[in-house]
């Protein structure tokens, strides 16, 4: 079961991160090249809806699996008079983290941008555009952290 766990854990990172890389460094800069304000903005309604559904569904996987694994891991170190590698502590400080900036981006900033764009106000829809930005950066940053402190902290 540990290893379905690990497994389903390691799968749903993979595939948030994966689609923020894609959306940071494919996806966005060809449509600010490619596309004028509205239309660009009418699309992303379209491709951050359906993103955002998936990493929804990674979100609780991440967090089901990690509370798991942590606890898991937790009694098995206690029962050893050990305690838990310090990276296993921040990995799971920046997976909350990343958590709860997803509920922001996806609940406010997402939200904001669809009422803007429905409403044809462009700017306060480019500008709704740019913090989600601003937050998927920062959790694309959080989760190689959380990778980092996970492989390197021992």
């Amino acid at each position: 079961m540990p290893d379905i766990l690990r497994f389903a854990h390691l799968a749903a990172a993979i595939v948030w991160l994966g689609g923020m890389a894609c959306l940071l460094f494919a996806v966005r800069p060809a449509l600010l090249a490619q596309l004028e304000p509205q239309p660009r903005a009418r699309l992303m309604v379209q491709v951050w809806q359906r993103f955002f559904n998936i990493v929804g569904v990674c979100v609780l996987v991440l967090l089901a699996t990690g509370a798991h694994l942590y606890a898991s891991g937790y009694r098995a170190a206690k029962t050893m008079g050990a305690s838990l590698p310090i990276g296993w502590s921040m990995m799971a400080l920046a997976g909350l983290l990343m958590a709860l900036l997803f509920g922001h981006i996806y609940f406010a900033g997402f939200k904001k941008f669809k009422r803007a764009v429905a409403a044809g106000e462009f700017p306060l829809a480019a500008k709704a555009a740019s913090q989600i930005h601003t937050f998927v950066v920062a959790n694309f940053v959080l989760g190689w952290l959380a990778i980092a402190a996970v492989r390197l902290l021992r």
